[in-house]
């Protein structure tokens, strides 16, 4: 842009350049500045008429007109250091090719040091322009209903919980063993001696040695004996070295939520998924011995189902968690709670099994509720150390127990009371025998 001095300085004429228009026009779809330049080509189509200058500002002085610049085709050749598709040097040779005002009454007006000095080389006054002339930044109307939805989630925020997620885990990493495959005849070795190891337990015959009905003879043992010799034990050492592995790998992890907000969390769910092994509830030991071999049964032993009294299920309280199924080398948990109270905390507690033939050992948590924007995730890595291993560098032969005992067994070794031994699952101890 380009003006010219009057000979009064209460008057001033403002001449806009062609390249000048050019710019504005480009910006006419512009998110924020299509009204602005707009309003500018309205303002100026009066010019396209017989009018010559149009007042942009009547006071305080001076008074401001502006008007099209009248420019000749620019001789490009004159001014080597001007480039013809560059708009500050576009805009400069037309305030130098402009019909009107002698070269020495012309300013170039700018807010950019770059056209000024183009300007200035040429002989030509500048005056730069303060950043106070500039418009104030103003939004778009994308970005004032970006900030209106904006708005609206914050104010949805409010009035939801803020819950925060953590794990802590027994260990940074775990060792586990990768166990290589039996030979068939390896097999046959081992699967013999576990049955030389437990054979069948002898039974006195009544008083004297004589037949006596009253007595504790157990009639079911041998027909238990056979079904533990010729299905119970070939089940076992055929996934002998997945029965070894389940002896390594574990960690225990502690799953924690907080409620740390102002809100109660409605009907809340935690679902805690893994990959590359399972969760349980307690640890797990698989004796290289094998389910062990069938007892003598007392004659007259009441049935299973009534030693445990009958005990009603309680229904859970409104602030209680309820894990719906307790995990048995399962990949998932489900855990509710019908209504965590702001301020609280709840923990639950896994044993985690690294499976060794994995990729690697991965736990997630997601999160939601019904007054919950969205859901909450928090995942947790378990770093493994795989050890190569054939079965008798592990365990002996002749006796089947291990040649140094996993740590499972050592915290199963260490414990005090029976109570300690409800954090164990013996793999095999289920079978009816």
């Amino acid at each position: 842009m380009s003006c010219s001095k009057k000979s009064r300085i209460i008057r001033a004429e403002s001449i806009v350049t062609p390249t000048v228009l050019q710019e504005v026009d480009s910006k006419k779809n512009h998110s924020r500045l299509g009204d602005h330049a707009r309003r500018f080509n309205r303002r100026m189509c009066p010019l396209l008429g017989k009018q010559a200058t149009v007042v942009i500002r009547q006071s305080p002085a001076p008074l401001v007109e502006v008007a099209l610049a009248d420019c000749v085709r620019v001789a490009w050749e004159q001014y080597p250091d001007l480039d013809p598709d560059e708009p500050d040097s576009k805009v400069v040779a037309q305030a130098l090719n402009a019909r009107g005002p002698l070269k020495e009454d012309r300013v170039v007006l700018s807010q950019d040091i770059r056209p000024l000095n183009l300007a200035r080389q040429h002989g030509l006054n500048i005056f730069h322009i303060g950043e106070n002339w500039l418009r104030p930044k103003e939004k778009s109307e994308a970005e004032k209903r970006a900030d209106s939805l904006k708005r609206e989630i914050d104010a949805i925020k409010s009035r939801q919980p803020k819950l925060a997620l953590s794990y802590r885990a027994s260990k940074d990493a775990v060792s586990v063993q990768r166990i290589h495959d039996l030979s068939s005849q390896e097999r046959k070795k081992i699967q013999d001696t576990i049955i030389r190891l437990h054979p069948m337990q002898n039974q006195k015959r009544g008083f004297s040695g004589n037949y006596n009905p009253l007595g504790e003879h157990d009639y079911t043992l041998s027909l238990r004996y056979k079904r533990w010799e010729e299905q119970v034990i070939p089940q076992f050492v055929s996934e002998y070295e997945r029965k070894l592995e389940l002896n390594f790998g574990h960690i225990e992890i502690v799953f924690r939520i907080e409620n740390v907000g102002q809100v109660p969390a409605e009907s809340l769910l935690i679902h805690l998924s893994t990959k590359g092994g399972w969760l349980n509830d307690r640890y797990v030991i698989a004796s290289p011995a094998g389910p062990s071999a069938p007892d003598v049964r007392p004659l007259f032993s009441p049935p299973r189902f009534l030693n445990h009294r009958f005990q009603p299920v309680a229904q859970p309280g409104k602030h209680e968690f309820v894990v719906q199924e307790v995990p048995k080398r399962a990949t998932r948990v489900h855990i509710s709670c019908s209504d965590f109270r702001h301020g609280y905390d709840y923990e639950y507690r896994m044993v985690g099994w690294v499976d060794p033939r994995a990729d690697g050992f991965h736990m997630e948590a997601v999160v939601t509720a019904a007054n919950l924007y969205g859901e909450i995730k928090e995942t947790v890595t378990v770093e493994k150390k795989v050890l190569e291993s054939a079965v008798f560098d592990l365990v002996d032969l002749e006796t089947l127990k291990f040649r140094q005992l996993p740590e499972t067994i050592e915290l199963l070794n260490a414990t005090n009371s029976k109570h300690d031994l409800l954090g164990y699952e013996f793999d095999g101890a289920g079978w009816d025998r």
